[in-house]
């Protein structure tokens, strides 16, 4: 009994070190070791930082940030914001017609709603491209619309400008970004008026005005950007040098019982439109990537636009039935476009 006693003691205490020495191979290290499927070791879901070849940690505590350090993004980035303008309207003539006083010329402004976006491209060099689209649409009847009004005169207008351009990144040493540009722009400027007038209780007429400015060049401006925690000012500024096509058409229909008489008359012309382009941007990061901005801006297009006519068809001199007798002509003028916009960037 004694002699099997001492036989089972050795035979565990053998199994015993060979699991140890088992054990002692397999040390976990900073890398998965080829252990066969089988094996244990092979499966440490709850290891300790260093053990597996990754980034992400199960456990890692929560990363706050205050955003004072980051660096600009490189690399592709896009804006999409939804903006509403003001666009002041065609102006009163240098010459009036015979009979038309400056207090019957309807100025001022028109609001509408449009689009921006921006789409482009910083590499880490510091360089890159950015193209930038953005359209806005107003329309009023400038002498009112209401029942006291006997001929509402309507009027649409279109801004519209596209650009691209090659930018660049510096840092500057007091703190923030200026990021120069240049490039080309595109601008179209267009006004479209209708109006009916009831010249008898059996014949009216309807006068319509159409007006496209087609103004192309090139385009110089800085933008310049600062961090404050997850708030982002910025401050953008350009000139342009265009040159513009305009074209200017106006139709009278006049409708008779039994017929329609169409007068028809076109003019075009040639100019030089000098523009100049200020905007402000405050943007709040909700990400390091995605961030939502508000936006200001104005731009002042100087002499050369060509604009339609705002006065009603019995003074219009562009109307046959007005105190002109249908004369018509391309007149150069001042616009500006100005107001606000809001929306979203993705690594801007």
């Amino acid at each position: 009994m004694s002699l099997m006693k001492w036989t089972m003691a050795a035979i565990v205490i053998s199994l015993g070190m060979v699991a140890n020495g088992f054990g002692q191979t397999h040390i976990p290290g900073p890398k998965f070791s080829p252990h066969p499927p089988q094996d244990a070791g092979n499966t440490r879901p709850f290891a300790e930082p260093g053990i597996f070849d990754y980034d992400g940690q199960m456990f890692a505590p929560i990363e706050f940030s205050n955003y004072q350090e980051l660096e600009p993004n490189t690399g592709f980035y896009a804006v999409a914001e939804r903006s509403y303008f003001s666009i002041s309207r065609g102006g009163q003539r240098d010459v009036l017609p015979l009979g038309v006083l400056a207090s019957d010329v309807p100025v001022g402004n028109d609001y509408g709603w449009g689009n921006r976006f921006q789409a482009g491209w910083m590499g880490k060099s510091g360089s890159g491209w950015s193209a930038n689209y953005e359209n806005s649409r107003a329309a009023s009847y400038v002498w009112g619309q209401d029942y006291t009004v006997s001929t509402p005169f309507l009027v649409n207008t279109n801004y519209a400008s596209l650009s691209l351009l090659r930018t660049f990144r510096q840092e500057l040493s007091q703190g923030g970004y200026l990021e120069p540009y240049f490039g080309g722009r595109y601008v179209n400027v267009g006004d479209n008026t209708i109006e009916d007038t009831f010249l008898t209780p059996t014949i009216s007429n309807r006068f319509k005005q159409r007006v496209n400015n087609d103004a192309i060049g090139g385009q110089v401006g800085a933008r310049y950007f600062t961090q404050r925690g997850r708030f982002r000012y910025t401050f953008d500024g350009s000139v342009s040098a265009l040159y513009n096509q305009q074209r200017y058409f106006a139709t009278d229909l006049r409708y008779l019982p039994a017929s329609i008489q169409v007068s028809e008359s076109y003019d075009t012309n040639q100019s030089f439109v000098p523009v100049v382009d200020g905007r402000f941007e405050l943007t709040y990061l909700l990400t390091r990537d995605i961030g939502i901005r508000f936006g200001a801006q104005i731009v002042h297009m100087w002499d050369g636009v060509a604009r339609s006519d705002n006065l009603t068809t019995a003074l219009n001199p562009n109307s046959i039935n007005g105190l002109g007798g249908g004369t018509v002509g391309v007149f150069n003028e001042d616009t500006t476009a100005a107001g606000f916009s809001l929306g979203l960037e993705w690594r801007r």
